[in-house]
């Protein structure tokens, strides 16, 4: 199952960790409701904390997740254990824009970076802006992260 997102605009810390774990999600900033609906409509889970609008998705068939109340990593847990959520390797998005990234060759980095970290042979770019990413320090502390919301622990 393709899973698709559109979160509302107070949970960017949720779309932006969709995003990181390769699932395709639109954060919605400060956008009408019945524009909000009319974008989740085409098969998009709608990720909520406005209970008002959640019931009015729902009345015109589009699948909702209310947050409401909950911490953004609470989110992050309810979506993940709600859907099974896991780091999608084959789809990787940017953080920034939900392009798809590609990866790219090291030569193609070093033509658009300023400086290439050391250690580092692999690259991506999002298709749609162009940002450049690598697996660097930085990602075991995102794989933790991910583990964590992964592993599930029912007491």
């Amino acid at each position: 199952m393709n899973l698709r997102f559109l979160v509302d605009s107070m949970h960017g810390y949720v779309a932006k960790w969709l995003r990181i774990m390769g699932y395709d999600t639109i954060y919605l900033n400060h956008v009408e409701d019945n524009d909000a609906i009319r974008l989740a409509s085409d098969g998009r889970i709608l990720v909520t904390s406005d209970a008002e609008l959640a019931k009015t998705a729902e009345a015109r068939g589009v699948q909702v997740v209310l947050i409401k109340g909950l911490t953004e990593e609470e989110a992050l847990r309810l979506l993940t254990e709600k859907f099974n959520l896991s780091l999608r390797e084959d789809s990787l998005r940017c953080t920034v824009c939900n392009g798809e990234l590609e990866e790219i060759s090291l030569e193609e980095a070093a033509r658009t970076m300023e400086m290439i970290p050391k250690g580092i042979s692999k690259f991506w770019r999002c298709k749609e802006c162009g940002k450049i990413y690598w697996r660097g320090s930085h990602w075991r502390n995102i794989s933790r992260q991910i583990s964590s919301l992964t592993s599930f622990e029912h007491g």
